[in-house]
């Protein structure tokens, strides 16, 4: 089952790939940014829900919210900014975003899963 320090190394894990995405995609990365925020945001699940009680799963831990996210991410990875500034957060939000996403993929991986909505 997935603790803490799993879904530390997993943020990080994405950020490094998402740092390598960028630079091949030629665009101005800073790994480091980009590890940081994919790592920071692995965590974020558990400190909007703290796993307080097997049950601590509510709406942050949800499919429906794995899919909202997954559509803002689509949405993000869409947009194409003129600017360095808006490219850099774009690719920033993106980091994030995975980071989360990789929480919700271990957690949908152990017995509990993930709940289909959750309590809002």
């Amino acid at each position: 089952m997935a603790n803490g320090a799993d879904h530390i190394a997993a943020g990080a894990l994405t950020g490094v790939a998402m740092a390598c995405y960028g630079q091949r995609q030629g665009k101005p990365v800073n790994s480091m940014l980009a590890i940081g925020a994919s790592t920071v945001f692995a965590k974020l699940p558990d400190w909007i829900e703290p796993a307080t009680n097997p049950h601590h799963r509510q709406f942050f831990h949800s499919i429906s919210f794995l899919a909202m996210l997954g559509y803002g991410l689509k949405k993000t990875y869409d947009w194409k900014p003129e600017d360095t500034g808006r490219q850099i957060f774009r690719f920033l939000t993106l980091c994030a975003g995975a980071g989360y996403i990789s929480h919700l993929v271990l957690d949908g991986f152990t017995p509990r899963s993930l709940p289909l909505l959750g309590k809002v």
